[in-house]
């Protein structure tokens, strides 16, 4: 059924006007007495596209922004009637949040001097029902005869889109941390670690700040496996990780780099101050029980540990940096191990270990 637009319906018989003398009241008052009419041909193709829009349609007053006629479709989205809605300001009928309803009106307000003037935004409100809506809108002048220009606003319902484009962020997000964590022991795996060291020493490069690699490799791990069967050396990891968690702090990143090796990356960490952090990772180790840990060489369950920071064990590139620890590393195993080797500038011994090399239990 073709549903006219009220706002045009001059003609309607006496009749009828009980069920619209309140909108043509409201038209005579906008439109400062002029009685609008004629020119309905021109305008059916309009009324009809009007009724029919699955948008949300508001015909504005250009000056005080009042309702002067909407569609079905915008009473629908507002969760309002039509008697509800048409007389009011924009404003009073959707509920906007604090910080859009003064960047509405103030674009709504370019209308009053600029009849060409559009423009296009994304709102979010909430209707009577208490529901949130994500919407598209675009503001048009409308010229409807040849003294009245309204503004045509025209709201898009984008609130499905929206919630699809957030569960694909948020489903993104989590195969991404599938693809940087371990599953065994829960730290972020190898190729993050790659990826935040590389950024960090750019910044760090960039804003003259420090930071330091600790490197831990587990002490005969392959003996220990031999001996007591994978699902033990897995418990072991997984106890590792746990104890490099409990160990750093907020702004370290500790990382399983591989088999039984691990990485903490400490930003804004010195050579010293990142050997001090190492030295309680090595202590805390050798400290903890492990079972069947009496049957390792040393007595225990036990790591080794390599040190390097930039600028002082390498300013060249990360993966230098990230060597030097492997080095020093590579040092602690051939001293016996369960020790930490810093590598740096300062009294280099063999492999440029530097004097605060060695700590052993």
């Amino acid at each position: 059924m073709l549903v006219k637009l009220h706002f045009f319906d001059a003609l309607a018989d006496t009749e009828d006007m009980a069920g619209t003398k309140n909108k043509q009241d409201l038209l005579h008052e906008i439109s400062g007495g002029r009685l609008v009419g004629g020119a309905l041909s021109q305008l059916a193709n309009y009324s009809e596209l009007f009724s029919r829009m699955s948008e949300g349609v508001f015909l504005l007053d250009r000056n005080s922004h009042r309702i002067m006629e909407c569609n079905p479709a915008a009473c629908e989205l507002l969760g309002l009637s039509e008697d509800q809605v048409l007389g009011k300001e924009l404003s009073e009928v959707m509920k906007l949040t604090p910080e859009e309803e003064p960047a509405l009106t103030g674009a709504l307000d370019q209308f009053k001097t600029q009849s060409q003037y559009r423009f296009q935004h994304e709102l979010e409100w909430q209707n009577e029902k208490g529901s949130q809506f994500f919407f598209e809108v675009t503001a048009t002048s409308l010229k409807i005869l040849d003294y009245i220009e309204v503004i045509q606003f025209i709201a898009k319902d984008v609130t499905e889109v929206k919630r699809a484009h957030r569960e694909l962020r948020e489903m993104n997000e989590v195969l991404r941390k599938l693809s940087t964590t371990d599953a065994m022991t829960g730290l972020r795996n190898h190729r993050y670690f790659k990826e935040v060291l590389a950024a960090v020493h750019a910044e760090s490069q960039k804003f003259n700040q420090h930071y330091g690699i600790v490197f831990i490799d587990v002490d005969h791990f392959k003996k220990f496996n031999d001996h007591n069967g994978h699902p033990a050396g897995d418990e072991v990891l997984r106890k590792v990780g746990a104890i490099l968690r409990e160990t750093s702090r907020s702004q370290d990143l500790p990382c399983r780099y591989g088999g039984e090796e691990f990485v903490v990356l400490c930003r804004g960490s010195t050579l010293e101050e990142t050997y001090t952090h190492a030295e309680l990772i090595r202590s805390t180790i050798a400290a903890t029980v492990f079972p069947f840990g009496e049957f390792q060489p040393l007595g225990k369950v036990t790591a080794s540990i390599g040190v390097s920071a930039y600028p002082e064990s390498s300013s060249v590139s990360f993966e230098e940096v990230l060597e030097k620890s492997d080095q020093a590393l590579y040092h602690s195993k051939e001293g016996g191990r369960n020790q930490v080797t810093a590598y740096g500038n300062t009294q280099s011994g063999s492999n440029g270990a530097s004097s605060i090399k060695k700590k052993s239990a």
